[in-house]
């Protein structure tokens, strides 16, 4: 069987996203990187340190040279490269979140659905997370979730807010785990550092009546990123830093419990993969644009509860 042909792609945003992705990318047989683009000459000027490719002086013409882009700019610019990549026909890799606004993200869900040969994939890395994907067989049907994200802070990210910088990755996860709407939505968060919170929680009830409860810092000490999962006879906790799984089960005999060690899996390297592969395959990526959108819509409405000093939103 012939091998696929390597991706001709390429990558705008050379920031510090931007550099790892390129590192990976490098490593990939998958692979063929045409060059890089990045409005902010000193970010560009570092790239070729890394990976000795070619330094495009714009947008477009890396675009036109490439079967593939992968976007990793800050967010309020992924709306006017996503919307040239996509309408010049190129397949896309967007790092999350999807857009900066609601309206941005539903009008790149139509783009993409005008043309369905393409493929559009948004980087919640998580779902590639071991931890993670060592729920797939289980079946989970949790009816309580603990979340804690927390990181020091960095000037990198504050184009938005927590919510949208580190809790959405959580909100996508619980969107998978549990199928059922969001009923209510009690938030809180604080602005410390930057013009946006910098700290937030939020409590969401869905209307089988689970409930998520998610905490996200920039302002911590150290990081973490931990969930625990409830259910009826079994706790699950994962570790998504150490990548990492303990889960406890009661059976006819007492509680037992199953451990997955710490995996050494890079789950950057198996998103681009996957990428990779629903082009090669003509498949479906694994977070398409409209898990992006349903992450972005929960987000956005967290943010409003926090901005109307509300306590409290109750969806229709």
């Amino acid at each position: 069987m012939m091998a696929a042909a390597k991706l001709q792609t390429g990558l705008i945003g050379a920031g510090h996203l931007g550099r790892l992705i390129l590192s990976q990318l490098a490593d990939l047989p998958e692979f063929d990187v045409v060059g890089y683009y990045d409005r902010d000459m000193i970010l560009a000027s570092k790239v070729p340190e890394l990976a000795p490719c070619q330094a495009f002086p714009n947008a477009g013409s890396l675009i036109e040279a490439s079967q593939a882009v992968i976007l990793a700019v800050p967010t309020p610019f992924h709306y006017p490269y996503a919307r040239e990549v996509i309408l010049k026909q190129r397949h896309l890799f967007i790092e999350k979140p999807i857009a900066e606004t609601l309206k941005e993200a539903r009008e790149i869900c139509q783009w993409a659905e005008q043309y369905p040969h393409l493929v559009v994939q948004v980087g919640h890395v998580e779902r590639f997370n071991p931890a993670w994907q060592s729920l797939a067989e289980m079946n989970l049907q949790p009816m309580f979730i603990e979340a804690h994200r927390l990181a020091p802070f960095s000037h990198r990210g504050t184009d938005v807010s927590v919510i949208l910088d580190l809790m959405i990755h959580d909100l996508d996860l619980v969107l998978q785990l549990i199928p059922f709407p969001v009923r209510e939505i009690r938030a809180n968060g604080v602005a410390l550092l930057s013009s946006s919170p910098d700290i937030a929680n939020a409590r969401l009830e869905f209307s089988h009546g689970a409930v998520a409860n998610l905490t996200a810092s920039r302002v911590s000490q150290k990081k973490m990123r931990t969930m625990r999962l409830f259910q009826k006879d079994t706790y699950v906790s994962l570790d998504f830093l150490k990548k990492s799984r303990t889960m406890l089960c009661m059976t006819p005999v007492g509680c037992e419990a199953f451990v997955m060690e710490p995996s050494k899996e890079n789950p950057l390297r198996d998103e681009l993969l996957a990428f990779a592969n629903a082009i090669n395959e003509n498949g479906s990526p694994v977070v398409s644009a409209r898990d992006g959108y349903r992450a972005l819509d929960l987000a956005t409405e967290i943010l409003e509860v926090i901005a109307g000093n509300t306590n409290s939103q109750l969806r229709p």
